[in-house]
């Protein structure tokens, strides 16, 4: 697998990692928006509900990507520079940690869902509804955090094809359920948290399966979680920047919530419409970009500079050329593409104004999320983190509050558009400078000194 990733042409090899990362994300991000639309056709109470209860799945997502991005940015360097101990130590300890957190969480839910509710804006006539939905969402904690965190860590051996196999699949299934339960069967908020729930256990399970069959030199083993010094800083390392982006993002949709809930109802349901059609486009770039990050991670750790800028510039010309398209499509048919997932015809209306808006930056959002795992994948922390907040911690939320109060209704609408443009010009500051840079590295491999003191000490133990 280092072989694999440290020769032969970056722009195949991207695409062929590329390939099923990309197709994995959008299923997910397409029954995403197909549970809307059947939300939408069961009831405004569902439909809230899913609407309100947005930033949880981001809130548990944070955990998975967090143990993950952190992990398998780690084993990607580590195979790049032949340590297969820490890769496998790291990765054990990752996978643990995110089965404890996902149970934490699914206790949590289980306890204080009608407070979590209240919290992320529900309003009072629909908090039955949004409660328990809520209740369902985290009880999935466990099953996601986890299959997040072993998704990342094969997409960091360059194993792309077990992801799209089970988030295909399990989307799929989800899907039909949703249907089934939330069309056909009315089960409203119990039906949707049961197609939920069977959509992550079905991943999970294929990614087990796909795990144990990996090389047996990276493969998670409870016999290999450590509570050593230095593994949490390693996985932190990388995880850190994911950590602060989710979970600003689920505070700044939290209160963009609550913000929309004095705008009306319609303007609460609308804006979860657009966020979810969104979401689909910033899902294609993470799946696009997922290509890149083992190449990027192994051929940092190698001291292949040139490697690592031919891959990030094959991948932000692809994916700023293909963003301004679908954005110019996105902008021409906004009305068309939200108004089946919402409800009620006004809160479709304003799901189109924000869609709209957004359209015409999604070359924007692509380009900060490359600069993102770009960071990230070099073990870059302190550039990582400030990327990845960019967005959704240092520009949305105090738009958020200050244009509606300046601009009324359209301020709301204009808020994560003029985010993404003060995230690009401010991400763009930070990274000008990355291929002159000089973090702390031994002169031979580009690893962090601290890596190498890490291995030196497990060598010496």
């Amino acid at each position: 697998m280092r072989n694999r990733l440290l020769s032969g042409g970056v722009r195949p090899l991207t695409l062929r990692l590329a390939g099923p990362s990309l197709l994995a994300m959008l299923s997910t991000g397409l029954a995403n928006l197909l549970d809307a639309l059947f939300a939408a056709r069961a009831g405004a109470a569902l439909s809230g509900a899913m609407s309100v209860c947005f930033p949880l799945l981001t809130l548990i997502q944070t955990v998975g990507f967090t143990l993950g991005m952190g992990a398998g940015s780690h084993v990607s360097r580590c195979l790049g520079d032949g340590d297969a101990d820490s890769a496998r130590r790291v990765a054990s300890t990752a996978t643990a940690l995110a089965l404890a957190l996902g149970l934490l969480l699914a206790g949590m839910g289980a306890l204080l869902a009608p407070q979590a509710a209240l919290w992320l804006g529900a309003p009072q006539e629909e908090l039955d509804a949004c409660a328990g939905y809520a209740r369902r969402v985290l009880l999935t904690a466990p099953l996601q955090c986890v299959g997040l965190t072993l998704s990342s860590l094969l997409r960091g051996q360059g194993r792309t094809l077990s992801n799209m196999a089970a988030y295909a699949s399990s989307s799929l299934l989800g899907t039909v359920l949703s249907y089934l339960l939330v069309v056909r069967l009315q089960w409203g908020v119990r039906g949707a948290g049961i197609s939920l729930m069977a959509r992550e256990a079905l991943a999970l399970l294929i990614l087990v399966v796909a795990t144990l069959r990996s090389d047996a030199a990276l493969r998670p083993s409870p016999r290999c979680v450590t509570l050593r010094p230095w593994v949490f800083p390693a996985i932190m390392r990388s995880g850190l920047p994911t950590l602060l982006r989710q979970g600003a993002m689920s505070l700044s949709g939290a209160l963009q919530s609550r913000v929309c809930r004095g705008f009306g109802a319609a303007a609460l349901a609308g804006m979860g419409v657009a966020v979810r059609a969104s979401a689909l486009v910033s899902s294609a770039v993470i799946g696009f970009s997922q290509g890149f990050q083992p190449i990027c991670g192994a051929s940092y750790a190698a001291g292949d500079m040139d490697r690592v800028r031919a891959a990030y510039r094959f991948c932000q010309h692809v994916t700023v050329g293909a963003l301004v398209l679908l954005g110019g499509a996105a902008f021409l048919f906004a009305d068309a593409l939200v108004a089946p997932l919402a409800a009620q015809p006004e809160a479709a209306a304003f799901a189109a104004r924000v869609l709209r808006a957004q359209s015409v930056v999604f070359f924007a959002q692509g380009a900060v999320i490359l600069m993102n795992v770009l960071t990230q994948a070099m073990g870059m922390t302190v550039r990582a983190t400030l990327v990845a907040l960019s967005r959704q911690g240092l520009f949305l939320p105090p738009l958020v509050l200050l244009l509606p109060r300046l601009l009324g209704e359209t301020g709301l609408v204009l808020a994560q558009s003029a985010a993404d443009v003060l995230a690009l010009l401010f991400s763009l500051l930070l990274t000008r400078g990355i291929w002159h840079a000089s973090p702390l590295t031994d002169g031979r491999q580009g690893i962090t000194m601290d890596d190498k003191q890490a291995s030196s000490s497990r060598a010496k133990r």
